[in-house]
């Protein structure tokens, strides 16, 4: 009888887990499982509180349904990847284990703990399994005519809907229970269900959770999501990208769920619908990490990007971080971060557009932050999207995009009923004046306990525009 093991990591499920199925298929093999934590490379790298407590309120769930398949999840604490490393290699010693099961990981820290752990257990006669557990369609797969990454996502989801309208990734089962090995011992699990750092009334617990939500957005939500999903007080979205991004449920689970409801219509037409380009966005971002590994090193896809001297006010970015910039829409974005660890993808572009476009704060500052805060902290989806929103990554227009915040939130939060959940101080002003408070607060003489906007939008916009073109075209500024 061979022992084989499944390394958790961001596959925090046992339904549509590659790594556990394949480590499953054998009856006769005994399996078991294990999550190393490491708070010091977390740390490191940034991940906030709230998502370090949705994944080991999921651990401790995930270990719950483990138990009922007769495998019992081992839990080491310990500091970063190189000692997770070490204790992998005396995990397998001293519980003789033959194989390893584990779903691939893209960043470049975590792709080299694993080119590490495979070497080393290959010497040791161990097997490897890895697998591609968080995509939808392989990166080998999805090449341009130079069989190389694509940079542009109009043609990237061209070639994805081909392939996925002729062979849709099917989801896997949840693997039988083992034998009852009466060897296996479920010892004392050191989480617990009382640290709790994120509100679990707007992400509750588990997979069944995950997929409840899933189900109430294709119902009730996805129909309208195309012309909804960009106001933010409609409560529009699914708000699984936390499930995603610990991997409480698949992105194959998700779009199966979803194809489901059209099952009568012909399947090009469906994957060209709203909800299936955002995660075609999701897949984009991966295949781009893996693609271009230098992403993880701050490197901007756009070589002309270090042209850019970029500023720094110490004051501009601590409002922004507070949500006190005196620009409505914004604030009201960064206080929603703040509070729940989650911000409506339309905020996420108005917010880093205006760090990067309006106060000139080099965009690597607000993606840090923002990986600090999220509960659905993902650095594919985190960096591709900051760098979109800084033009300096895969946004294809020709011009520099710059989104001017007053527009913007006259057109999503036309009555400011976002803005007024989020900023109290000016609830009081009436909808018409909500985007620009301080224009009533003149013209009434009254004084509101809310910042004036820090900075003109207009002068910096042209400033930005001017800059831009500078470093695109390598102009060096000339000293005073």
């Amino acid at each position: 009888m061979k022992k084989n093991l499944v390394w958790f990591r961001n596959d925090l499920r046992i339904r549509d887990n590659m790594a556990l199925y394949h480590a499953c298929l054998s009856y006769e093999d005994e399996v078991v499982a294990l999550f190393i934590d490491t708070p010091k490379q977390w740390k490191n790298h940034l991940v906030s509180i709230k998502k370090i407590s949705f994944v080991h309120q999921n651990l401790i769930n995930l270990r719950q349904e483990l138990f009922k398949l007769n495998i019992a999840l081992h839990y080491y604490k310990t500091t970063d990847f190189l000692s997770s490393i070490e204790y992998l290699i005396y995990f397998f010693q001293k519980n003789k284990i033959n194989s390893l099961f584990y779903n691939y990981q893209y960043e470049i820290n975590e792709k080299r703990r694993d080119d590490l752990i495979k070497r080393k257990l290959s010497m040791m006669g161990i097997k490897v399994h890895g697998f591609d557990d968080n995509l939808l369609i392989s990166h080998k797969i999805i090449k341009n005519q130079k069989n190389q990454t694509y940079k542009i996502f109009s043609f990237f989801k061209n070639k994805v809907i081909n392939n996925l309208s002729k062979k849709i990734p099917k989801c896997l089962p949840i693997p039988l229970p083992r034998k009852l090995n009466k060897k296996i011992f479920f010892k004392n699990f050191p989480l617990k269900k009382n640290n709790i750092y994120f509100d679990s009334n707007i992400f509750p617990i588990g997979t069944n959770e995950a997929i409840k939500k899933l189900k109430y957005f294709c119902i009730n939500k996805e129909e309208k999501y195309s012309h909804n999903k960009n106001f933010p007080y409609l409560n529009s979205t699914s708000m699984l990208s936390p499930y995603l991004s610990s991997g409480v449920i698949s992105i194959r689970y998700c779009l199966k769920i979803f194809l489901k409801k059209y099952k009568n219509i012909p399947l090009k037409i469906v994957l060209n619908s709203s909800w299936i380009n955002e995660i075609i966005w999701r897949e984009f971002y991966y295949h781009l990490l893996i693609g271009f590994p230098f992403l993880c090193q701050s490197k901007a896809l756009a070589k002309w990007e270090k042209n850019i001297n970029w500023e720094y006010n110490k004051n501009h970015f601590v409002a922004w971080k507070n949500g006190k910039t005196g620009f409505p829409i914004v604030d009201a974005g960064m206080r929603q971060l703040n509070k729940i660890g989650w911000m409506h993808n339309r905020l996420r572009m108005i917010v880093a557009n205006f760090l990067v476009k309006n106060l000139f704060i080099n965009w690597r500052e607000g993606e840090k932050y923002f990986m600090s805060q999220l509960i659905d902290g993902d650095f594919a989806l985190n960096n591709g999207g900051w760098q979109w929103s800084a033009s300096i990554g895969t946004d294809s227009v020709p011009y520099i995009r710059i989104l001017n915040p007053l527009h913007q939130s006259k057109k999503f939060d036309q009555l400011g009923l976002f803005i007024k959940k989020y900023i109290p101080e000016i609830s009081m002003i009436p909808n018409k004046y909500i985007h620009n408070p301080y224009e009533w607060a003149n013209l009434n003489h009254y004084k509101i306990d809310y910042p004036k906007p820090i900075v003109n939008y207009e002068t910096t916009r042209k400033k930005t525009f001017f800059k831009y073109m500078q470093a695109k075209l390598n102009i060096q500024p000339k000293k005073d």
